[in-house]
């Protein structure tokens, strides 16, 4: 991440809106980097741990609503900037908003991405200037005694300080309408260097080129798995489930393993076979898991080390299998129980001096989870270890299976499931289908499920501890509105929903999975 670059916290639990927002800063300026949490829980953990130069927050959060928002957020950290970004066009709660310490109070509705620019901007040059008067003050007055001594230099820092702030006011009405300069990415000047792009780079300038930019991915791995940990906590990791061809998963995340398996001089191979069958799972996740999986091989490969990654189909179980083998010095029987423990390492000569944080094996192993598959570990010391994970394949009877088996053994106050279908009218034009899809997928959470019917239809299954039906389907329609509000092209158009049922996941299994595969083979035949 670049250090010059201008971080941006947005703090916004409705997909749709978080994914259209982010594309309007990003296109008022390459220069800032957005980072998007789904709850205030998130937002300080991340306050706490990075710099952020400004936080954009909507007013309805899952756990915190209204003005307490800006109240925690203004608690947490005195100096950023915080930015109102919300539905709610109420001119009193707009004078609370400032009182409370907000510099602006944007509806969302004008949230252009103009108007983003010029409110960040002047947003985060206002604070600056507040920060930089408090700065002062704070030290002048740290004292009586002090201040009785420095009478004189007192005077001058305030005289100091009214020209400071004359100059920032100045540069504020010079600059509302101007773009900054555009500032490069660390990873994107270095790849410009090691390509050649600013003059000849020789043999050992090219090596360390390369340790930089594995090192800087080294870090944003890192830093994904420290703000998995807190949102798999706050049961606020969402999962996106598709279909998804593994080889192109895997074609996304190899070039930086091969990279750093060169730069650590492992012999990295890829076995992967073009026509194994679609598989249903989130591909992001699906990709952290690879490359937490792979990075920790080479991390604990031999001398001579050696890494294979490989995928199977295992039809009998409906599922893919992907191995990522080592011929490191393996793994004991005692430390098996423990590797994949949140924060455990093993006591162990690897091959790098730079330890992480003992989280890859547990995030690897939680979204694995989420993607309803499982993570298996062969270890036998001295001679390597392979680790495994499953993924479903794109069969609904079998993805339904082990979303079901998964809430029965895993999520016990969870009892109860509800089956809900979706669709539109066959004449609605695809693009509008795809922005439907979008917005559905973005309003399941963790544990939810999601299954593309056919092309106007959807079924949704949804984990819950009481009857979700009236609760669902109003969040459908807030959400539909919210959604409308933000979409260039206009409203989404109607969606039909019907309740199907809710059951108890323990003792209705099978009225379940039937209910299921009449609503499957119907969109077969529809299909056919």
């Amino acid at each position: 991440m670049d250090e010059n670059a201008t971080r941006i916290l947005l703090i916004e639990d409705n997909p749709g809106h978080s994914h259209l927002i982010r594309q309007a800063i990003r296109k008022a300026s390459s220069d800032y980097q957005v980072t998007c949490e789904e709850s205030m829980a998130d937002a300080l953990l991340h306050l706490r741990s990075e710099r952020v130069d400004a936080v954009i927050t909507d007013l309805g959060l899952p756990d915190s609503t209204g003005l307490d928002s800006v109240r925690v957020i203004r608690q947490q950290n005195a100096t950023v900037p915080i930015i109102v970004l919300t539905t709610l066009e109420d001119s009193c709660t707009e004078s609370a908003a400032f009182e409370y310490g907000a510099q602006d109070y944007l509806p969302k509705n004008q949230a252009t991405f103009e108007v983003l620019r010029r409110v960040i901007q002047h947003a985060i040059q206002r604070q600056q200037c507040v920060a930089q008067a408090a700065e002062l003050f704070e030290k002048l007055s740290a004292s009586r005694q002090q201040l009785e001594q420095q009478k004189k230099l007192l005077k001058k820092k305030n005289r100091r300080l009214k020209r400071l702030y004359a100059t920032v006011q100045r540069f504020v009405d010079n600059v509302s309408h101007e773009f900054r300069t555009p500032l490069t990415v660390i990873k994107d000047y270095v790849l410009l260097v090691r390509e050649g792009m600013c003059g000849e780079v020789n043999a050992q300038q090219a090596h360390m080129l390369d340790v930089a930019a594995v090192r800087v991915n080294d870090l944003n791995t890192m830093v994904d798995d420290m703000l998995d940990v807190s949102k798999l906590e706050a049961g606020m990791l969402g999962a996106w489930r598709r279909r998804c061809r593994l080889p192109e998963i895997v074609e996304a995340v190899a070039p930086a393993l091969r990279q750093k398996a060169a730069i650590r001089e492992v012999a990295f191979a890829i076995d992967v076979p073009d026509n194994l069958p679609e598989i249903y799972c989130d591909a992001e996740k699906v990709g952290r898991v690879i490359i937490n999986l792979v990075v920790n091989a080479i991390k604990f490969c031999g001398e001579a080390g050696e890494v294979h990654l490989s995928a199977w189909a295992d039809q009998a179980s409906g599922e893919v299998v992907v191995d990522v083998a080592d011929n490191g010095q393996g793994i004991s029987a005692d430390d098996l129980q423990r590797i994949f423990q949140r924060f455990e390492q093993l006591n162990c000569n690897i091959r790098q001096s730079t330890k992480g944080f003992g989280l890859g094996l547990n995030i690897a192993q939680e979204l694995t989870a989420i993607n309803l598959g499982q993570m298996r570990v062969k270890s036998q010391p001295g001679h390597g270890s392979t680790f495994s994970f499953s993924i479903p394949v794109a069969d609904p009877r079998e993805v339904a299976k082990r979303f079901l088996q998964q809430i029965r053994t895993t999520k016990r106050s969870l009892p109860l499931v509800s089956v809900f279908t979706v669709q539109t009218e066959e004449s609605t034009p695809m693009e509008d289908v795809d922005d439907v899809d979008l917005f559905l997928t973005g309003l399941l959470r963790q544990n939810d499920l999601m299954w593309r019917l056919d092309t106007h239809r959807w079924l949704i299954v949804i984990a819950t501890n009481e009857i979700a039906s009236d609760r669902f389907l109003e969040r459908l329609d807030d959400e539909h509105k919210s959604f409308d509000c933000l979409r260039p092209a206009g409203p989404l158009p109607r969606l039909q929903t019907t309740a199907e049922g809710t059951w108890c996941a323990a003792d209705q299994s099978e009225e379940i999975l039937d209910r299921l595969d009449r609503l499957f083979m119907t969109a077969e035949k529809v299909a056919c």
